[in-house]
């Protein structure tokens, strides 16, 4: 099969970019409401872009009746936000702040979401999440009609006691069970991680020329 993206709806082209770019990390967003509430909602167009400045990037389209979301707003009002990191535990309720609250409903509070204050921004974070980024808002832009790009400075980090080595600053586990987002209602967890180093190009290019000779390798 071969798909050429100009003749695919905008909606076709979302289910298979879902699909193929799997898994994806979910940014559990809490902002500060106009009304003063805490908002919290779960976006998976999101990753980490750069560490000088240290910089992710979220990916927040509008409601179905092009409403803008109460996090775009929040981010564009107070220019800052927390990105809450959800392991498998706190799943269910990550996708239960993704329901459609009105604005000014606070998510936390609907969910008991217990919340803790911000080491360097106002907004809070979640408390039981394994790690939280405070972001300043770097940059916002529009991209067609429907979709918004964030870019958020990573200023503070909190994470869990335990989960990183405070000298080396590495993870002192393989992982911390983090929800990883499949498509449509799809989750999944992270399966046994495995070491691969990069080795000097000319040891790449010894061990293939090796096994290519080998019995049984390419003609």
């Amino acid at each position: 099969m071969n798909l050429s993206f100009d003749t695919l709806t905008p909606t076709e082209r979302y289910k298979l970019l879902c699909s193929v770019v799997i898994p994806r990390p979910v940014a559990w967003i809490t902002t500060i409401a106009e009304n003063g509430s805490v908002n919290a909602a779960p976006f998976s167009f999101f990753n980490v872009f750069a560490e000088d400045p240290a910089l992710v990037i979220i990916g927040i389209n509008r409601r179905r009746g092009g409403e803008r979301k109460d996090t775009l707003s929040n981010i564009e009002r107070r220019r800052e936000f927390t990105v809450n990191m959800a392991d498998t535990a706190l799943a269910e309720a990550m996708v239960g702040t993704a329901a459609d609250f009105p604005p000014g409903e606070s998510e936390t509070a609907a969910l008991g979401l217990a919340t803790a204050a911000g080491h360097i921004i106002a907004t809070p974070r979640l408390r039981d999440a394994p790690a939280s980024l405070e972001c300043r808002l770097y940059e916002a832009r529009t991209i067609g009609e429907d979709r918004h790009l964030i870019i958020g400075e990573v200023v503070s980090v909190a994470a869990r006691e335990g989960l990183f080595d405070p000298e080396t600053k590495r993870m002192t586990v393989p992982h911390y069970d983090p929800v990883a987002r499949l498509f449509a209602a799809g989750y999944a967890k992270l399966g046994e991680p495995y070491d691969l180093t990069v080795a000097d190009w000319r040891t790449v290019r010894r061990r293939r020329r090796s096994a290519d000779e080998s019995p049984g390798g390419p003609a």
